[in-house]
């Protein structure tokens, strides 16, 4: 546990600090400018690539380290809060072996590749008697517990329906990034990187967390279809259509796609028994009851709710009560992923359906499917599947 109050600040370890690591080194030069943290290691595994951000750390007072294991042998029960933004592989390993070596834990999301690592972390959590923070972090924004709260006191009745959809363009780049991208499995551990597990995660966790019996609770979704597919030249699937169902019987329609020149931005919709709730992503959140009043608020941006996220590290540290994403709550998204892949194979989207587009930002292509953009706007509307609202392409797409 972190030193007493006036005994020090709280120990952080930062490993990675390329790619996602860069957003988490970015949330730690702010925390030691404010003075609120001591950062005491990082690992880089890459250290000739950035030797900028290796000399900045170490002016810092941070021991560099090569590997993680060499950085657990020496930093053990020296650190109150290791950041593990790495890739999904390597979640539960480096998360399990943190909590192991005495650390507090804020993991990036996923909470891990499979129900069995996510059950791991759990047991390893318990048996050191220290806490796992998952990187959701718009949970830990104030409208997203304030709107829980609201929820669970039946302000709009019971919830009916929970739905989301998010269109994101992607192009061979964005798949070519990491060695897992679009990948079943890495390095020995399971993956399952796709929109739902990765851009969209956020969205269908948040979603789920809304759904749930209690503050600390999200509900488990049952899947009863998937709609896969892909473009994208990758084992993986980079469009999906998902019906579910939680344990209290709301119907649940999730949507998303990576494969489309539409950007949509994620839009969460609640229909309940006394009224409806709009989350708008970055924008706004509605809650309409059928016959009162109509609230609306802004909601913060992905930058703001990431400064709330590492705030509520520090608050846990100080209160082991502080609320958290905690693994309860992000182990039921991995159960929810794990079973639409087992729901449905992935199928090709037929390539005369395809156009690849040069996209100026990624000086790559996208794989645009015709139709598509106009065919998710039909089903989000209708709840249906994808395959049914394309029309003169269903059989095409259905017998491939």
């Amino acid at each position: 546990m972190p030193p007493p109050p006036g005994q020090g600040l709280p120990r952080v370890a930062l490993i990675g600090v390329t790619g996602y690591g860069a957003i988490y080194l970015k949330l730690l030069r702010a925390a030691l400018r404010r003075r609120e943290i001591a950062l005491v290691a990082a690992v880089i595994i890459n250290q000739e690539k950035v030797p900028a951000i290796v000399a900045e750390l170490q002016a810092a007072g941070a021991a560099i380290y090569p590997t993680a294991a060499e950085f657990f042998i020496h930093q053990t029960g020296r650190v109150d809060l290791c950041l593990v933004p790495t890739g999904i592989q390597w979640h539960a390993r480096l998360t399990i072996a943190a909590l192991e070596a005495g650390m507090n834990v804020l993991v990036e999301k996923p909470l891990a590749g499979s129900a069995a690592d996510a059950d791991a972390i759990r047991s390893a959590e318990l048996a050191a008697n220290r806490w796992v923070a998952v990187g959701f972090q718009d949970i830990y924004t104030l409208e997203a517990r304030w709107l829980k709260t609201q929820l669970l006191a039946g302000v709009v009745g019971d919830i009916r329906e929970i739905s989301m959809i998010g269109l994101w363009p992607r192009s061979r780049a964005y798949f070519d990034r990491t060695a897992w991208a679009g990948r079943a499995f890495a390095d020995d551990a399971a993956v399952l990187d796709s929109p739902l597990n990765n851009a969209f995660a956020h969205f269908i966790n948040l979603a789920l967390y809304f759904a749930g019996d209690s503050p600390a609770e999200s509900a488990a979704a049952t899947v009863e279809s998937a709609e896969l597919f892909r473009a994208h030249r990758i084992e993986m699937f980079d469009t999906a259509v998902v019906h579910a169902r939680t344990p209290a019987g709301a119907r649940c329609w999730f949507g998303v796609s990576h494969a489309i020149d539409v950007t949509r931005q994620p839009e969460i919709l609640i229909e309940c028994s006394a009224g409806r709730v709009e989350w708008w992503h970055e924008q706004r959140c509605v809650l309409q009851h059928h016959d009162g009043p109509r609230q609306v608020f802004p909601l913060p941006s992905t930058e703001e709710a990431r400064v709330l996220m590492f705030d509520a590290m520090l608050a846990r540290l100080r209160d082991p009560s502080s609320p958290v994403c905690t693994t309860a709550i992000a182990e039921k998204h991995t159960r929810f992923i794990e079973d639409v892949q087992r729901a449905g194979a992935v199928r090709e989207f037929p390539a005369s359906l395809i156009d690849w587009t040069p996209d100026a930002e990624s000086g790559s292509d996208i794989p645009v499917v015709r139709g598509l953009a106009e065919a998710f706007d039909r089903a989000f509307k209708t709840k249906t599947r994808l395959a049914t609202v394309l029309e003169r392409d269903e059989s095409a797409l259905l017998s491939s």
